[in-house]
């Protein structure tokens, strides 16, 4: 698979990120009508750095967790990522390749100022935001894909975790959530 923009040999990580991102776009950007205050403004991997205010409904994709750096990729058998299991898969193969979880997070937000919204209708439109979110994350299409070194992308993309909560104050209300996600790749 080729990464956007260059001949750099790719990486598991990198593909789950853009192939998250193209799908969120189409989802949250493109099959929402422009009109609707829940469409989102930006989907990109990485981190958010611009005005919240400017772009108030966006996604962020990360590889891992800025927040926490415990919180990593590695074999399905670690005892600190058995939280999700899958019934029946080995973690090895005699001569052959090892299961691995990769791991990371997505913060997303939904800054109602400018549009003066009241408590409960900014609730209401940030849940519907969030809902479609949770909705597409899981639904990322990962099929046939494999990196440069062999590392193959095993569908789908598992939620762990997340939080969503208010901020803000009188007709300036704010959304901030982040997701916790893992993909099941094979390292040969």
């Amino acid at each position: 698979m080729t990464l956007p923009d260059d001949n750099i040999p790719t990486q598991a990580v990198p593909i789950i990120l853009y192939e998250m991102q193209r799908w969120l776009e189409q989802v949250l950007i493109v099959n929402v009508p422009e009109t609707n205050p829940t469409r989102a403004v930006l989907v990109k991997v990485g981190r958010f750095q611009d005005n919240p205010i400017d772009k108030n409904v966006i996604v962020a994709i990360q590889g891992g967790d800025l927040e926490d750096p415990d919180y990593k990729d590695g074999r399905i058998d670690n005892p600190e990522l058995t939280a999700i299991r899958i019934k029946n898969l080995p973690v090895a193969e005699v001569g052959g390749g090892w299961a691995w979880w990769r791991r990371g997070t997505i913060r997303f937000h939904c800054f109602f100022i400018r549009q003066a919204y009241d408590e409960d209708k900014a609730l209401k439109y940030a849940y519907d935001f969030y809902g479609r979110l949770l909705n597409a994350v899981e639904l990322t299409p990962l099929e046939d894909l494999q990196d440069d070194y062999s590392e193959m992308i095993i569908p789908p993309v598992y939620v762990e975790g997340n939080s969503f909560y208010e901020s803000g104050g009188p007709d300036k209300y704010i959304w901030r959530g982040k997701l916790s996600w893992r993909v099941l790749t094979w390292r040969e």
